[in-house]
């Protein structure tokens, strides 16, 4: 437990091998990280006010001391780039370098600052007044969650300067991820704590035994510290999806430990032993036990095979200590019972409640009697069901499952409407070769103009306001020199550049070496499949902007594949003509020499394919990535990997139901009954609004793992009595309702509450989650103790002992005890005695 860390990166339930989780550690390893910036906001008429200014700039400073922060970018903190005409070569300097002491020195930072166009929506919005402090959080802070909440540190300075400067806002992906993390924590405690709450009280009102409360919760509290300890043990993470792990063992433990107390309570009723009565739990109730664990057990394991990372760490962790709860509970519990005083008999009255008898008998008489009626409300469910899952919408975005009054969503909308986005989004293109970056600098523009068309970006930033930047330092910092240089004033701009990055290393504003250059901007926090069609729209009008002439020479290049001869050779000529880069691109591939001419190589045999590459490296590669992407990819992975870990699930529990009954009309019976809640479910979250998302999808395999346990409960004893009873279906029926049906319902009833405390999450998606199982467990009881039943009457003529054939596990222990108070002793000794006596008297 203590090696459990907090995962609060996203993008993480990608598979490695994806290309989306590709491009973004190309953007990585190219630029670094793009979520290190930590923003604050305020929004101030008198921000230019001597004290209000003041304020501004001692924040920055000290945030800037924290070793946490790398730098800090405000209107207060601005560096300008300069000419230095003595060196030839750009250099920067602060604007400001300690606290202005007059208004008129204020007024003239001012102009600088707001006379420069870069910085405009950038770091401050002319139209709201609304001013942004950027600090940007070291890399090596970020990777280690408990070294990140230094972060609330950094934060708690910008809070002490609201009475001054107003409210301040707080934003970027380092604030999301350490406060989100920070609600993981606190929640998995929580969870913990309301589930044991809520399962220990029903647990007293079931049993009113305190020592049967205890004992369940020593089950409990065993199980909930070893899911902790594998989460640890395995070195995974605690996630959104790992802090339900030790909540889902609690609910699934208890019960477990009804269904053996019940039986045990039975066995005590029935002849008082307690040795026999705990023999008898583990031989009849262990088995089927097992296999309700097993189950679900399979459920959770399907997401193994998913190739996500954090899902498959979810199913093992899941998968494993589901198991584990059944060596515990059938374990931990016989022993301490056999310990323990037999049960007195107000322990036992609960075997007896009349409205429990009430209400079996109540759905007895239902599913022998009425089946026209359940078969038809179960239609009518069903039609209904189809009509709410045609209304459901599938979404996901990086703060859906936050409450829409929750700071952090507050403040992120606030940012949103200020300076159009938050969530970094990167557009990066592959020149292919170095150094010709600097030939498309209106294209790069163009695309930045499209991108500022739509109402989801923010300001974005590339290689082309870099070199609008050093144009305007070269014009004596002249703002209305803050446009694209000719060509030749960009040759002179570039000779600076160079002795720049001779005297003072590379500047990053113009990289003369890669291959890479990347537009950057923030995107408003949208669903996953509103980035998906966003990214689908805008990346083809990108790359027939960054490549213009890409159709015109896809278009030659397939009448030179057509033509021969002469007419091939005029060809080619004719493109290189047009497209002078193109001949030099082969000539390199083919290492032809100056004095070679390129026509020596129009013959080769493989000079089409040549050509063809020759060509494609005029043509930029356009990469669309960033957290949002990520994130988006991510959320779209996990949802259709979740329907099919789903369907996994469905064939695994079938397959088993059919080499325990060895029986596919008994598959059949044993399935319905359970997708029925399903679909009852998906209605529900149709007409409630409800999304498809991570959180919510796990409704279905986690309610179909669970509310399968019953079926199994319920046709094992089926089961059993037709081996005795083979030609008395209803009694059979009769028999399994009564004996399984009180465990059901007291089941039904802790999942119902133990789900139902998911509710009190501040993580929407998880409180949907909560409600969801629980309406579908609480359906699924119904459905096994009416639905199922009137199956198997309705299959009365198919169902026979035989047609069950013998099981490959014994469910339960099929032997009858043999009592010996009810033994039949046959008298034969006697008989032969009083023979005897007769005979020596007849003797005599």
């Amino acid at each position: 437990m203590t090696n459990i860390k907090v995962d609060n990166t996203y993008g993480t339930m990608l598979p490695k091998d994806s290309q989306p989780k590709k491009d973004y550690q190309l953007l990585k390893s190219a630029y670094g990280g793009n979520e290190s910036l930590l923003i604050f906001a305020i929004q101030s008429d008198d921000l230019y006010q001597l004290d209000n200014f003041n304020a501004w700039y001692e924040m920055g400073e000290r945030i800037k001391e924290n070793d946490a922060i790398d730098s800090v970018i405000s209107e207060a903190h601005l560096y300008q780039v300069y000419k230095d005409t003595a060196n030839k070569r750009f250099g920067f300097e602060k604007v400001i370098t300690q606290k202005p002491s007059s208004q008129a020195e204020l007024d003239s930072i001012k102009n600088i600052v707001r006379g420069n166009p870069f910085y405009e929506n950038l770091l401050y919005n002319p139209e709201t007044n609304v001013s942004l402090m950027m600090a940007f959080v070291s890399e090596s802070i970020m990777v280690d969650i408990k070294k990140a909440n230094v972060l609330f540190d950094v934060e708690d300075i910008a809070y002490e300067y609201e009475d001054q400067l107003g409210e301040v806002r707080v934003s970027g992906m380092p604030h999301i991820r350490v406060a989100v993390g920070a609600k993981l924590k606190g929640e998995l405690g929580l969870f913990i704590a309301l589930s044991i709450g809520v399962t220990s009280l029903l647990l007293f009102i079931f049993f009113r035994s305190l020592k049967i409360v205890l004992i369940c919760n020593m089950v409990v509290f065993v199980g909930v510290i070893w899911s902790l300890g594998s989460i640890g043990a395995f070195n995974f993470q605690l996630s959104i999806l790992m802090v339900l792990i030790p909540p889902l063992i609690i609910v699934i433990s208890i019960p477990n430990c009804i269904f053996l107390i019940n039986k045990f309570h039975q066995e005590i009723i029935e002849h008082g032993n307690k040795a026999k009565a705990l023999s008898r739990v583990i031989q009849k109730i262990g088995n089927a036990t097992f296999l309700t664990n097993l189950t679900t057990a399979l459920g959770f394991s399907t997401f193994i095979f998913t190739n996500s990372e954090r899902l498959a760490e979810f199913g093992i962790i899941a998968s494993l200590n589901i198991l584990v709860v059944f060596l515990l509970s059938i374990t931990i519990l016989p022993i301490i019972l056999s310990y323990s005083a037999i049960p007195k008999s107000k322990h036992l009255k609960h075997l007896e409640k009349q409205w429990l008898h009430l209400a079996v008998e109540k759905l007895e008489y239902l599913s022998l009697y009425k089946r026209k009626w359940v078969y038809g409300i179960t239609a009518l469910l069903i039609v209904v069901a189809g009509f709410g899952i045609s209304l459901i919408n599938a979404t996901g975005n990086i703060t859906g499952d936050l409450p829409k009054n929750d700071q952090i969503t507050t403040d992120l909308k606030f940012i949103e409407q200020n300076f159009g986005g938050s969530i970094p989004f990167d557009v990066l293109l592959d020149t292919k070769k170095p150094n010709t970056f600097y030939n498309r600098f209106e294209e790069i523009e163009q695309v930045q103009d499209y991108l500022a068309s739509f109402n989801v970006f923010s300001k974005s930033i590339s290689s082309t306001d870099g070199i609008k930047m050093l144009n305007m330092a070269y014009s004596n910092n002249n703002p209305d020199k803050f446009e694209i240089p000719s060509q030749q004033k960009l040759i002179r701009i570039s000779d600076y550049l160079k002795n720049s990055e001779t005297q003072a290393g590379n500047t990053n504003l113009a990289d003369s070496v890669r291959t890479l250059t990347r537009i950057s901007l923030q995107i408003k926090d949208t669903g996953s499949y509103e980035i998906k069609e966003i990214v689908e729209t805008i990346k083809p009008v990108i790359d027939s902007i960054i490549n213009p002439d890409k159709d015109k020479l896809a278009a030659e290049f397939a009448e030179i594949k057509a033509a021969s001869g002469e007419s091939k050779t005029a060809k080619i000529n004719a493109l290189f003509a047009s497209t002078p880069n193109v001949e030099y691109n082969l000539r390199e591939m083919y290492q032809l020499e100056l004095s070679e001419e390129t026509s020596s190589v129009f013959g080769d045999a493989n000079f089409n394919d040549s050509l063809d590459l020759a060509i494609q490296k005029e043509n930029w590669d356009v990469i669309v990535t960033g957290t949002s992407v990520v994130a988006s990819n991510g959320t779209q992975y996990l949802v259709s990997n979740l329907f099919i870990s789903l369907g996994c699930a469905v064939i695994l529990i079938g397959f088993l139901m059919a080499l325990l009954f060895r029986s596919w009309r008994m598959v059949v019976a044993s399935l319905v009954p359970n997708f029925i809640p399903l679909l009852f479910t998906a209605g529900i979250m149709g007409f409630a609004g409800i999304p498809i998302k991570p959180s919510t999808l796990l409704v279905f395999s986690i309610a179909f793992g669970i509310s399968v346990d019953d079926t199994i409960h319920f046709l094992a004893k089926f089961r059993q009595e037709m081996k005795v009873h083979r030609h008395d279906l209803r009694r059979c029926i009769l028999v399994a309702l009564r004996e399984t049906g009180i465990s059901m319902i007291y089941t039904s009833i802790v999942l119902f509450f133990g789900f139902l405390m998911f509710t009190g999450s501040q993580f929407g998606g998880t409180k949907a989650l909560g409600l969801l199982v629980s309406l579908t467990l609480l359906i699924a009881m119904f459905a096994n103790l009416m639905i199922l039943p009137s199956l198997l009457l309705g299959m009365e003529k198919k169902i026979t002992s035989k047609a069950l054939g013998e099981p490959l596990l014994q469910l339960y222990n099929e032997e009858e005890d043999i009592e010996l108070e009810h033994l039949e002793i046959e008298q034969t000794l006697k008989k032969y005695q009083e023979e005897d006596s007769k005979i020596s008297a007849s003797d005599e």
